[in-house]
């Protein structure tokens, strides 16, 4: 399957056993979140049933794209009440892409980093083309991860700006996937850029770092020049008002991850020394601020050699900005908790089985 979540159909499990360390994945984020997420979604579920289930109730005909409810929420997170940027919801990031693929029909996406695959794979099924950045014809729409794997040319804002006025000049939209920015203070999103930039779209969720992809919820940051189009390409009522009243709650809390992002810190180099030490072959640490080490170079046979010793990782798709072409990375998401940081240990200082 050319989508992302093509990655999870033969792991064994997706969660650890006493067998098998499952580092496919991140599990154990949010202990390490400055509030408790998990004990916020409570209290606003008890809330809904103590208020006679409101927003459950509620067909949201004359608020379809949620910024009624989202809206106020992000500008505060990004510290910029009354911003003229719109807030456009949907059912997670993946579905607002999917929807936003629309933009670029019949016409030409230049990605920009190394992306997942699935918008290019939507793109390509609604007719358009898909080609690295400056590679051919000026693309109506450019893609970018931030932050991207191993890509650190897009980290600061000038160089996104720079981009988006590039991009400008000749009438194409750039869009940002942002869904793993929570791993980053809020001052780093291009969302704060939104008000300036007059073709810049930014796509985030809640699913990296707080672990509520269960929610469905992601919203998309959008110039006010842009939000017709937007609206014309995402499904109207996408997000459950349910979701919307949690992500409104969970947003309010302000930036969570400082704590997230100094253990992340912490734990990368020494989890990627540990990998080289025990010849897993070619593991690179992945950009600052996320929780993962690759292996660009073998992904298959890195990801064998951790499950010969009972570490689970798994082969990530990715569309390639340098080849133009589907490609692939292994990956595993480096333990926090201190418990699976030592059990990582102990299984690689194994011999290998099988």
């Amino acid at each position: 399957m050319p989508l992302a979540i093509g990655s999870y159909e033969k792991l064994r499990d997706l969660s650890d056993g006493s067998d098998l360390l499952n580092l496919a994945w991140t599990q154990d984020e949010r202990d390490l979140l400055g509030a408790d997420v998990m004990a916020v979604v409570a209290q606003e579920l008890t809330a809904e049933v103590a208020e006679g289930l409101p927003y459950t109730g509620d067909y949201m005909v004359k608020d379809p794209y949620g910024e009624g409810v989202l809206g106020p929420a992000v500008a505060e997170f990004f510290g910029r009440p009354g911003w003229t940027a719109s807030v456009t919801c949907g059912a997670g990031v993946g579905p607002l892409l999917h929807g936003l693929s629309l933009l670029a029909a019949g016409g030409t996406v230049e990605v920009v980093t190394d992306v997942y695959p699935d918008f290019p794979h939507w793109v390509a099924r609604a007719g358009g083309r898909v080609v690295p950045f400056g590679s051919g014809p000026p693309g109506d729409v450019l893609l970018l991860e931030r932050p991207a794997l191993t890509d650190h040319r897009f980290a600061g804002l000038d160089a996104v700006r720079e981009l988006a006025a590039g991009a400008a000049e000749r009438g194409a939209v750039v869009l940002v996937d942002e869904s793993n920015a929570n791993y980053c203070p809020a001052r780093y999103s291009a969302a704060n850029l939104a008000g300036e930039l007059p073709n810049l779209l930014v796509v985030r969720g809640l699913s990296k770092a707080y672990g509520l992809g269960g929610v469905r919820l992601g919203y998309c940051v959008a110039s006010a020049s842009l939000t017709e189009a937007v609206r014309g390409a995402v499904a109207p009522l996408g997000a459950s008002s349910l979701s919307l009243r949690i992500g409104r709650r969970v947003l309010g809390l302000g930036d969570v991850t400082s704590g997230l992002r100094a253990e992340i810190a912490r734990n990368k180099p020494l989890v990627r020394e540990l990998l080289s030490a025990a010849g897993v072959p070619g593991p690179v640490a992945a950009a600052d601020g996320l929780p993962y080490v690759l292996f660009p170079e073998e992904p298959q046979a890195a990801v064998e050699a951790l499950a010969a010793r009972g570490v689970q990782g798994k082969v990530q798709p990715v569309w390639s900005a340098t080849t133009g072409a589907l490609t692939a990375t292994g990956r595993i998401s480096v333990p926090l908790a201190a418990s699976r940081l030592a059990e990582l240990k102990t299984r690689l200082n194994r011999e290998p089985t099988g």
